[in-house]
């Protein structure tokens, strides 16, 4: 039932369009890989490995794809983050292998222009390691099509901030596995859509552990006539005792012609567990505005601090103050330029 729900509620586009239609074969360059010695970089020819369980992972895996396969090691410990960059006009798989014990910051950026791109990224974490993973999609294509999952082994743990501030109209899905005993996952969304955007966003997080926990976090910011989809898919699998899974989806419409849903779904097929969920969909509280102007700032910059606050919960775990800086800065110009005109 699970592998079906991602895509109950997408954005109004046409899927199965995009899905078949053969993408340029022109050569496109590898994802650039910025990382430590010790770590292993490929560039294989087969998709061996990639989950596929949904139409979508089958179509990223039978289309003519760059691969780019990262193998850290067991014990690897380092604060320098591994900075993976998609190629300037195409998509990618990535699969990324962490060993036991390990502590990696990962770092995974697409500025990615083109017709229609697709991009899958599969992260498998061994016992006892620790992941900080950070994915900043800028994408200029048209239309993109992402297909995100993490499998998390005994007591593994995952911090997980996407930043979604790309030009695309497509749907974005998002699997955590937690599958080991005493596995942790955490994920951060925050999305700012603008112009004439159809974005969706599908967070699905599973416990098959006992004792696993897993929160999902989604922020979204609307403007112009974009329309946003948040689904979030709590799953506590039988046998996953004294395990824990909330999740909280929120969005922020700025435009009256904006559209904005937050459809949150629990399954629980196991006792002796907790779980949770909140929804909303708003608009800018008129109180919150009135106080700030009310202390002689002008309208427009009340609303920019508004809603660098509501967009600041699902960014909380970006600590490079550069990109922060530069994530802060799209807010600025896309509020200036709401239609993106």
């Amino acid at each position: 039932m699970i592998k079906r729900l991602p895509m109950a509620n997408t954005p109004k586009i046409p899927l199965a369009r995009y899905m078949k239609e053969v993408k340029d074969s022109a050569k496109v360059p590898p994802m650039a890989v910025s990382a430590a010695a010790g770590i292993s970089v490929r560039h294989p020819s087969a998709a061996a490995g990639f989950p596929r369980r949904i139409s979508l992972d089958d179509w990223l895996a039978a289309a003519p794809q760059q691969i780019t396969e990262l193998t850290i090691p067991a014990g690897y410990h380092s604060a320098e983050p591994v900075l993976v960059t998609g190629p300037a006009n195409g998509g990618g798989l990535l699969l990324i292998h962490v060993g036991a014990g390990a502590q990696v910051a990962l770092q995974e950026r697409w500025p990615s222009g083109g017709q229609t791109l697709g991009v899958g990224v599969q992260v498998d974490v061994a016992e006892d390691a620790h992941v900080d993973w950070l994915t900043y999609d800028s994408f200029q294509a048209k239309m993109v099509l992402v297909s995100r999952t993490a499998a998390l082994a005994d007591r593994a743990t995952l911090n997980w901030t996407l930043a979604g501030f790309a030009q695309n109209s497509g749907a974005t899905l998002i699997n955590v596995n937690l599958r080991g005993t005493g596995a942790q996952a955490t994920v951060n969304v925050g999305v700012l859509a603008s112009g004439t955007q159809h974005v969706g966003y599908t967070t699905a997080m599973t416990n098959y552990g006992r004792k696993s926990k897993g929160h999902i976090n989604q922020r979204g910011v609307i403007v112009g006539k974009a329309h946003l989809i948040f689904n979030g898919i709590g799953h506590i699998i039988k046998g996953a005792r004294g395990s824990d899974n909330q999740q909280e989806n929120r969005v922020l419409m700025l435009g009256q012609d904006s559209r904005g849903d937050a459809d949150p779904i629990l399954l629980i097929d196991e006792n002796d567990v907790t779980a949770g969920h909140a929804a909303s969909v708003t608009r800018v509280d008129q109180t919150q505005l009135y106080y700030l102007m009310s202390r002689g700032l002008p309208k427009a910059l009340a609303q920019r601090l508004v809603i660098r606050g509501f967009l600041e919960a699902g960014l909380l775990e970006i600590t490079d103050k550069d990109l922060k800086a530069d994530l802060f800065k799209q807010i600025d110009e896309t509020l200036v330029n709401p239609d993106g005109k």
